[in-house]
């Protein structure tokens, strides 16, 4: 087992750990610090935004840490070893087993190459909720809505603005600062989305901005994508009357 001098960096965040459980997974054991898959990733984890400098050591993701992380986790899928894991290691493993590989590693790809394009969208927010994509990709995902927003309202305003989950909806003679009640939702999955050059407005959905913060939240709370349909029946279900 590699030994790392990393104490006292930050703690692996969701995102990179899911990038170490697709090395972990694509390898089929724990990856040597001097396998140039090891490399690679460390090379992106440190040039990427995740934490500030002044909170990282010079050894902040090092092979040495990717590969001890690998180590982590496999002892996170076997827990029968004894051997060190951390709370995240064994939710995530717990999360994307083994029968889950292909979709953690499109999952992987995206966030990998979200970082490789703008790695300041690494940066942690406690704030956002957590989804199983990560923050990367679910901050990427928000930030492209907003661009599309304004864009989508203009084109359903003639007909009237209205929530695709709870039908709440304005007339076409409202005040245009009714807009404010409406938020644009990218109707796909993240990763997904990540990988497409250019997003339509047909790929989006206009909801209120509460049923906005409500089926984020169901796909926090679900662990897995949750759909326009979906929500609204989750919605109906949950009223009392």
């Amino acid at each position: 087992m590699p030994v790392t001098s990393g104490s006292g960096n930050p703690k692996w965040t969701r995102d990179e750990t899911l990038l170490a459980l697709d090395l972990l997974y694509r390898h089929g054991k724990p990856v040597d610090k001097n396998h140039t898959d090891a490399a690679e990733l460390s090379r992106l984890l440190r040039a990427a935004n995740i934490y500030p400098a002044t909170e990282r050591k010079d050894s902040f993701r090092n092979s040495d840490g990717v590969a001890l992380k690998t180590q982590n986790l496999f002892s996170a899928l076997h827990p029968e070893r004894r051997l060190s894991s951390s709370e995240m290691d064994r939710a995530v493993v717990v999360e994307f087993t083994s029968s889950r590989k292909f979709e953690l590693a499109e999952i992987a790809s995206a966030i990998r190459q979200a970082l490789a394009s703008n790695p300041s969208d690494a940066m942690e927010d406690d704030d956002d909720l957590e989804v199983p994509e990560g923050k990367v990709l679910a901050r990427r995902h928000r930030q492209r809505d907003r661009r599309l927003r304004t864009r989508l309202i203009e084109k359903r305003r003639t007909g009237g603005l209205r929530c695709e989950i709870c039908d709440f909806a304005v007339s076409t003679s409202a005040a245009k600062s009714t807009d404010s009640f409406f938020e644009a939702h990218h109707i796909t999955p993240l990763a997904v989305a990540e990988g497409e050059r250019t997003t339509r407005l047909s790929d989006m959905a206009l909801v209120c901005a509460c049923c906005h913060r409500f089926i984020h939240r169901l796909i926090s709370d679900s662990k897995r994508w949750v759909g326009i349909t979906e929500a609204a029946e989750a919605r109906k279900k949950s009223l009392m009357f």
